[in-house]
């Protein structure tokens, strides 16, 4: 099976904006309710291009996820923490290590730019991404139940957390990934 990870554009922006609504109408790893149209996505995309990775895996040549970085919180004090999101097509390849790749090209690249520690918030019953994330180094930094209601019930976030850069000194800013 040949792979590649390259960077998203705005050209990908349908296919960010299916594979999001698969979870948000049949599932609960996003709390999400409504899926934006396709041009929201499209700005998404470009708007998080100027400080963070977005980054598109595909197989044979046919796109099978998406992973990318965030702002955890608006405060200046936290621009060294990112939040990953990642997300694979209901029908990519299992058992592959394709999330894995994604994640971990992704990582690698948000610790190039200079930040410290990536978040990943789960729903508490999804367990492929909490073992995804234990795989990768992530440990539990917090549980919060109950915390959406969606589909007739009530769950819980896992806030999983790593740590990828050090902690000495005065840190210089993270690079945008434009740069």
């Amino acid at each position: 099976m040949a792979y590649t990870i390259r960077v998203a554009t705005g050209e990908d922006a349908t296919f960010v904006h299916d594979v999001y609504g698969h979870y948000v109408f049949h599932s609960n790893a996003t709390f999400s309710t409504t899926n934006p149209d396709v041009e929201s996505y499209r700005e998404k995309i470009l708007h998080t291009l100027q400080m963070y990775p977005f980054y598109v895996c595909e197989v044979d040549g046919k796109p099978c996820g998406f992973a990318y970085g965030a702002q955890i919180r608006p405060h200046d004090a936290y621009k060294w923490d990112v939040e990953a999101t990642i997300y694979l097509t209901p029908d990519a390849p299992k058992r592959t290590g394709l999330g894995s790749c994604l994640y971990r090209k992704l990582l690698e690249t948000l610790q190039q730019q200079g930040f410290k520690t990536v978040y990943g918030v789960i729903t508490d019953s999804n367990e492929p991404s909490l073992a995804l994330h234990r795989a990768l180094g992530f440990v539990e930094a917090g549980h919060f139940r109950n915390m959406g209601y969606k589909n007739g019930q009530w769950h819980g976030v896992i806030w999983m957390q790593k740590n990828i850069g050090s902690f000495e000194g005065v840190p210089d800013d993270p690079q945008p990934f434009r740069e």
